[in-house]
């Protein structure tokens, strides 16, 4: 019944039993048009559709800023788990079932290798290499892990100063699961990516993402 409440339930099985006076018309309340169709009363609302909204330029430096502090956010949280592990910890793992030391690097590597391809796209250039990073536990260090974050810090901060108002959005690169995407597409992969692994080390589980 379109979400209808107890109220207006009861009105309409009164309405029924007055013999349904109202099927087929339209029902005006409190200044709100309803259609009142085989039994169930929606509201109908008019609609103004644009292909060329003209906020655009706001919404895209609106989702390049949503999109830095979100993966800063996400950062923190993994470099966090990264200080309070052990370096026994940061060093274990296999090939087959990674350590959070491979996690932090594989994150961290991803986040700026993704970054960067999205903002060439964005610039209408070449993506550039897309391939997925598989860190060895052995090659695991501590100030590797702490390089590495800044560097895709660094890399963060270059999308929000250089990212276009109106970037090219039919550039694409071939993501090893996704297909091709364009700047877009390869940025909002990154909460998805970070939210996996974390939960994953967080619960003891593994992911496929």
């Amino acid at each position: 019944m379109c979400g209808l409440s107890a109220k207006s339930r009861r009105i309409l099985t009164h309405e029924r039993a007055r013999g349904s006076r109202l099927a087929g018309s339209d029902v005006r309340a409190s200044g709100v048009r309803h259609v009142h169709t085989n039994g169930a009363i929606c509201a109908a609302v008019t609609l103004t559709v644009t292909e060329d909204p003209p906020d655009r330029p706001g919404w895209v430096s609106e989702t390049i800023r949503l999109v830095a502090r979100g993966t800063d956010e996400w950062r923190a949280r993994l470099l966090a788990r990264v200080e309070h592990a052990s370096d026994a910890d940061l060093a274990s793992g296999s090939d087959d079932d990674w350590g959070i030391g491979q996690v932090a690097v594989h994150l961290l590597i991803v986040e700026r290798g993704v970054t960067l391809i999205a903002l060439r796209l964005a610039q209408g250039q070449e993506g550039g290499s897309t391939g997925q990073p598989r860190p060895a536990a052995s090659a695991v260090t501590r100030p590797g892990i702490s390089t590495l974050a800044d560097k895709a810090a660094a890399a963060l901060r270059r999308l929000r100063a250089e990212f276009p108002a109106e970037p090219d959005t039919g550039a694409t690169a071939r993501h090893p699961y996704y297909g091709e995407l364009n700047c877009f597409g390869w940025l909002l992969t990154l909460p998805n990516h970070y939210d996996a692994h974390l939960r994953a080390l967080e619960g003891g589980t593994v992911t496929a993402i």
